[in-house]
């Protein structure tokens, strides 16, 4: 858990939210626990801390990522009308954003943006699962949860999908034979499976 007025021995929050950002970041990189932030005794948190903190992390991990793993606890009603003052704030910029920058591949980047998001969350929680449900090997693996967002920007923007299909008949009759309860047990029965996509699913 981290406390706000321990940690930054003040009562009032404006510009301390790159800081906090960067400390989560590192938590949610090196640790598969939720991150607890009290905002106990934090009289004002102002919208720009709000836009500082939480802003970078949805970037960096998706807002999925962050509802799941980021708690706030001990918010008053003036924390909460910050933190939405800031998220309608940070929503308004990308839009802008977005209609200044056209897009030479469309939803395809888009596309590409959100499966390599998801690649590298799930590479970092559980490679051997990522190596199964995106056909990587162990390379690839570390790779991709090394990714910073930048990189995956960039990814995205060449306007390559950086997954394809790669069922065979049989790998598709067998998953095919399998009811949806039974797909999490024949994905862990399949184990390890280094190089298998080169030779028998590729």
């Amino acid at each position: 858990m981290i406390l706000l007025k321990g940690l930054f021995k003040r009562n009032n929050l404006n510009n301390q939210g790159d800081r906090l950002s960067k400390m989560i970041t590192a938590k949610l990189v090196n640790s598969e626990d939720d991150c607890l932030v009290d905002f106990e005794g934090i009289v004002i948190a102002s919208p720009l801390f709000f836009q500082d903190f939480i802003f970078p992390l949805v970037i960096e991990f998706g807002s999925h990522v962050i509802g799941n793993r980021l708690r706030l606890v001990n918010l008053k009603d003036e924390h909460i009308a910050s933190y939405n003052d800031a998220c309608a704030q940070a929503s308004d910029y990308m839009e802008k954003l977005s209609a200044r920058q056209p897009r030479s591949f469309g939803d395809i980047s888009d596309l590409t943006f959100e499966l390599l998001i998801k690649a590298r969350e799930v590479s970092r929680s559980d490679p051997s699962a990522a190596q199964v449900i995106f056909g990587i090997d162990r390379v690839m693996v570390e790779f991709i949860s090394n990714m910073d967002i930048d990189q995956i920007r960039r990814f995205a923007g060449a306007g390559v999908i950086c997954f394809e299909p790669r069922f065979t008949p049989q790998f598709a009759a067998r998953l095919a034979s399998y009811e949806a309860s039974e797909l999490d047990v024949f994905l862990n029965v399949l184990g390890d499976l280094e190089n298998v996509y080169e030779s028998e699913y590729a």
